[in-house]
């Protein structure tokens, strides 16, 4: 037996029918994700739950559960720090703005002890201002100025650059800050820089609004204030994803992206972090989850305080976005069971992508690879 000579022919059928086998087989099983949506909205009383997931040729699974649907828009609160961040990011590529700007470049009447803080500091929670929410949050008849004016007035918590803190009132400075860089309202900004290149049509930043459309709010509340759809979201990962790009055309450089995505949390001590999030870290506006072994970061998140949770997984070349409305810090450890869920269902496509011969190079490429090459040099 062991010298049998296997006909070719025999050889040939038996090949085929094994591949025909293979493509039988669906290259993802999102099951266990559903199941867990299922068990997300059964369990806590939810009105309902959306869930989409994409790889780098597109969208893979959507699916939406109870009273949900394409037109449900939700508060998305902490999830607004990576569309603010994005915002920022920009501008800072437009030259109207910069990382290592200073809040004393804009606001000079400020104290001697916050004018040296960056915006850089004030979007990674490590400028120091105290985490307590300022009154002037999402407060009505105040202007996002007043508000950063009055932020700036506190005593600073920690000395910049110090620890890493997690709270919105950083934020909101930041934002004044553009306003003065651009001469323009955070709402105009916002919409010529997010709304109209990435195609947005129901996300603005008054979350508690009823209205259909963008309805403009004087005093945005940077860290927190937004409210989106699945669509909307999606969108923005997708581009993330991509390293950058929409339809082919550069929105943001990989450079940035993996700027953004460094984690600036290390090495400090943690003063202040919400949930279970001690043993990650920060970038821009959002969560560093994991990293590669040269320390690049792999896959960052921006979850929200009532569930909403987007992510982006550059390793495994996915990303998801989940609606839902709800508490988010009771929520968050089955949540993270949905999240590994859908990985775990993603994760047969990277096997495909390493076992397959290396694609040429691009010009354009993930922001982690270019970490992990800027690391390697």
């Amino acid at each position: 037996m062991a010298g049998m000579r296997i006909p070719r022919t025999l050889l040939l059928a038996a090949l085929l029918a094994l591949a025909a086998g293979v493509l039988a087989r669906p290259l993802h099983d999102f099951s266990d994700a559903d199941v867990a949506t299922d068990a997300l909205v059964a369990g806590y009383a939810l009105p309902g739950a959306s869930l989409r997931l994409a790889t780098g040729t597109g969208e893979v699974h959507r699916r939406h559960v109870g009273a949900y649907d394409e037109t449900t828009r939700v508060p998305i609160a902490s999830a607004s720090k990576w569309l603010s961040a994005l915002t920022l990011a920009r501008l800072v590529e437009a030259g109207e703005l910069r990382w290592d700007s200073q809040v004393g470049d804009y606001f000079p009447d400020a104290p001697a002890a916050v004018r040296g803080i960056t915006v850089d500091q004030l979007f990674s929670h490590t400028s120091g201002i105290a985490t307590e929410e300022a009154a002037c949050l999402s407060a009505r008849g105040v202007t996002l100025q007043q508000c950063a004016q009055e932020i700036l007035a506190l005593p600073l918590a920690w000395a910049p650059g110090s620890v890493f803190a997690y709270g919105g009132n950083s934020m909101q400075v930041a934002g004044a800050m553009a306003e003065r860089a651009t001469g323009r309202s955070w709402d105009a900004i916002f919409q010529a820089e997010m709304v109209a290149p990435l195609g947005l049509t129901g996300t603005d930043w008054t979350a508690a609004a009823l209205r259909d459309g963008y309805v403009p709010n004087a005093n945005p509340r940077i860290a927190g204030g937004a409210r989106s759809t699945l669509a909307d979201y999606s969108r923005v990962v997708d581009m993330v994803l991509a390293g950058g790009e929409v339809g082919g055309e550069a929105f943001l450089s990989p450079q940035t992206l993996a700027l953004m995505a460094r984690d600036r949390s290390l090495g400090l001590p943690i003063a202040d972090s919400p949930d279970s999030r001690t043993d990650q870290g920060y970038g821009l506006g959002q969560w560093v989850e994991e990293r590669d072994v040269h320390g690049a970061t792999t896959r960052v998140s921006s979850p929200g305080a009532f569930g909403f949770t987007p992510w982006v997984d550059w390793r495994q070349g996915s990303n998801g976005v989940l609606l839902v409305l709800g508490d988010g810090r009771e929520m968050r450890a089955d949540i993270n069971v949905l999240q590994q869920a859908c990985l775990d269902a993603l994760e047969p496509l990277r096997e495909l992508q390493e076992a397959a011969p290396p694609a040429p190079p691009s010009p354009r490429t993930t922001p982690a690879r270019l970490d992990a090459t800027r690391r390697a040099h």
